[in-house]
């Protein structure tokens, strides 16, 4: 993170500079508004750190300048004390915050850090708003998906059968689209939900029939293998094939022929089939449920679709992709999301990934009041379900034990370190604390010989 602080105080300015190295921010320094504005045309800066009252081309000016012609960065007046409504002033000018003189640098620090990551929200709505993408894109910049999106562009060339795993609603049909589209094959990507159709259609459906096979069946009919031919077929819902449809699924993966219903022979095939399922499969083998030769034909390449919760980072870009494709259907005209939404949204479970997701921006979208979408505007979303308190027997274990204060300190930073994986910044918001004296807690109570610190972003 890089941050240029502009304030005529030399040695403020400088002392500001050193406080922030130890926390990986790269400070620059500017001693007028002037200069300040030349560093800002000649190089990049996540956030400005500007004094309101200088010679020459004051903080104000400045902060005119960046709003209207200037990079796009968030920006942090400090003021001395009379200068309050000049910093109220500046609020309105779309300054994103500021502090008044004396004030603790870890206080700038946090802010600074929390005005960065929240103006790289903002961007990510508008990177999804201005992407609107359709069928076979996946939204999505956070580690987890980058490696998947990595694996299958891997895996799609290749005729080798994938087998997508994941929650409901992870989406596992995008995915599917997508190696279907890096694949170059030309025939059509058909899905299929396996549990949309009564067994006595299935078979018909997947495979075929021929005219007079039985009763009703007046013409041939072509089944959803032959109609995917030189293409995909994505079997969704793969664990809900009955086990005597399992075998005639196996046999067509082995020998690449079909044989529709009432016909002698089989015709040849060249489809790519990608499989799909929210259960276990492996205990569906156990149970007896699911073949197990099928299953290891099917996963030759398995790639699992993580839940929203374990990538929140891709909710503000996956927020605006859907405002994008939803606003015009509607007929409003929706500029955004306001930092609170997506922070909102950021800290919601989503136990329905992305497909909650998605209706939630739709729902929104219609009932919305104004231009900018709101937290009030998804109070229809329940809140997180808050963590189980102990039993009454828990709570007579725990005060057998006689936990000291330091015991339940540790215990509740070791707990909040775990919530946010590890990540400094994030346990000491949510502690409420400075990232300092959270590193000194994690020093004192030993927590540093197990865990890493997450890399900084």
């Amino acid at each position: 993170m890089r941050i240029l602080i502009v304030d005529d105080e030399r040695q403020l300015a400088r002392s500001l500079a050193e406080y922030f190295e130890p926390d990986g921010i790269e400070a620059e320094i500017a001693l007028d508004g002037k200069s300040g504005r030349q560093r800002l045309e000649e190089e990049p800066f996540d956030c400005l750190v500007t004094d309101l009252r200088m010679p020459g081309l004051d903080g104000m000016q400045l902060l005119r300048w960046v709003k209207e012609e200037g990079p796009n960065m968030p920006v942090i007046v400090i003021s001395a004390h009379g200068e309050i409504r000049d910093a109220v002033e500046a609020m309105k000018t779309g300054a994103y915050d500021y502090l008044v003189k004396p004030f603790d640098p870890d206080e700038l620090a946090l802010r600074v850090k929390k005005a960065v990551e929240n103006h790289r929200l903002s961007r990510s709505v508008a990177a999804g708003m201005a992407g609107r993408p359709g069928a076979g894109v996946m939204v999505g910049e956070s580690p987890k998906m980058l490696e998947i999106a990595r694996l299958l562009a891997k895996a799609a060339p290749s005729a080798a059968t994938i087998l997508l795993t994941g929650e409901s609603g992870t989406g596992k049909e995008v995915a599917a689209r997508l190696a279907h589209s890096l694949s170059k094959r030309e025939g059509l990507f058909v899905p299929i939900n396996m549990g949309a159709f009564p067994e006595h259609l299935l078979e018909s459906e997947l495979f075929g029939y021929e005219k007079g096979a039985f009763t009703g069946a007046d013409s041939r009919k072509q089944g959803l293998f032959e109609s995917a031919q030189g293409g995909t077929l994505f079997l969704d819902e793969i664990a809900e094939l009955p086990l005597h449809l399992q075998v005639k699924l196996l046999r067509v993966l082995q020998e690449r022929k079909v044989q529709r219903l009432g016909s002698l022979k089989g015709t040849p095939i060249d489809v790519r089939v990608i499989a799909a399922t929210n259960r276990d499969l492996e205990k569906e083998v156990r149970l007896g449920r699911f073949r197990e030769d099928l299953y290891y034909r099917l996963n030759v390449i398995r790639v699992r679709l993580p839940p929203l919760r374990e990538r929140r980072e891709d909710i503000p870009r996956l927020a605006g992709a859907f405002l994008a494709r939803f606003s015009p259907m509607v007929g409003r005209k929706l500029s955004g999301l306001s930092r609170e939404a997506i922070e909102f949204l950021m800290d919601y479970g989503f136990p329905g990934n992305v497909r909650e997701l998605e209706n939630a921006i739709e729902r929104a979208c219609i009932l919305a009041d104004g231009d900018i979408l709101q937290p009030r505007d998804f109070d229809f979303i329940a809140p997180r379900a808050p963590e189980k308190l102990p039993s009454e027997g828990e709570e007579n274990s725990a005060a057998a034990g006689a936990m000291t204060l330091e015991a339940m300190e540790r215990q509740a930073i070791a707990r909040a370190l775990e919530r946010n994986s590890q990540h400094r910044e994030k346990t000491a918001a949510e502690l409420g604390i400075t990232r300092r004296t959270l590193l000194n807690k994690i020093k004192e109570y030993g927590l540093d010989t197990a865990d890493k610190e997450s890399p900084q972003h």
